[in-house]
C-alpha cells in the first residue's frame, strides 16, 4: 500500500522543514533581542497597576501586623521567607483587612490607599504626595522628566542566538 508523504515530489525533506522552523526561530529572536535592547521591559509587579479611569476614592489605612510565610526555595538553598502586612481601613463604618506587600512598614504605621466605592475591596496602594507633587508640577505646566530607557545588553545576545539559528537552519536547508 502507497503511504502518503507531505513532502513528496519535493527535495526538502525533513531537514528543510527543520532548517526552516529554526530561520523562523532566529527572525523572533532578534526581533525580540532588539525589543529589549531597545528598553522593552517585561514587569509583572502591581505597583503601576493604577485604572485608566480612576473612580478611587483616598482614604488611609492602618497598618496592623506582619505576617511572615516560609516556603522552599525553588533554586535549592533550603527556604524562602515571605514577609506581608495586613492593613485595616474603614468604609461606611464597615472594616476591611487587605494583606499588603513589606515596603519597610511599621506596625501601626498609617498609609494613603485609594478604594472603589462600589466595591472597597478593590484598593490599590497610594502615594499622597508624589500625587500632589505631579499635580502641582502639571498645574506650572512642567511635564514630568521622561528619561530615556536604558539599553538592556541581554538583547544583543538574543539577536546572536536568533543570527545562529537562521544559520544553522540555512545551513540545513541547503545542505
Amino acid at each position: 500500500m502507497n503511504e502518503l508523504n507531505i513532502l513528496a515530489g519535493s527535495s526538502f525533506g525533513i531537514k528543510g522543514v527543520v532548517g526552516i522552523l529554526l530561520c523562523l526561530l532566529g527572525v523572533g529572536a532578534i526581533y525580540v533581542g532588539i525589543k529589549f535592547y531597545n528598553g522593552m521591559k517585561i514587569d509583572f509587579s502591581t505597583k503601576d497597576n493604577v485604572p485608566q479611569e480612576d473612580t478611587h476614592v483616598p482614604t488611609t489605612a492602618k497598618i496592623q501586623n506582619k505576617v511572615k510565610t516560609t516556603i522552599p526555595d525553588f533554586s535549592g538553598n533550603g527556604e524562602k521567607e515571605i514577609v506581608e502586612w495586613t492593613m485595616v481601613y474603614e468604609v461606611d463604618g464597615e472594616k476591611y483587612k487587605q494583606t499588603i506587600p513589606d515596603d519597610g512598614y511599621e506596625k501601626g504605621q498609617i498609609i494613603d490607599i485609594k478604594y472603589e466605592p462600589s466595591d472597597p475591596n478593590d484598593y490599590y496602594l497610594y502615594d499622597k504626595q508624589a500625587e500632589q507633587e505631579r499635580l502641582e508640577a502639571e498645574m506650572r505646566g512642567e511635564s514630568p522628566d521622561e528619561q530615556p530607557p536604558e539599553k538592556d545588553k541581554r538583547g544583543l545576545g538574543a539577536v546572536v542566538l536568533g543570527l545562529i539559528f537562521i544559520g544553522i537552519g540555512v545551513m540545513l536547508m541547503i545542505g
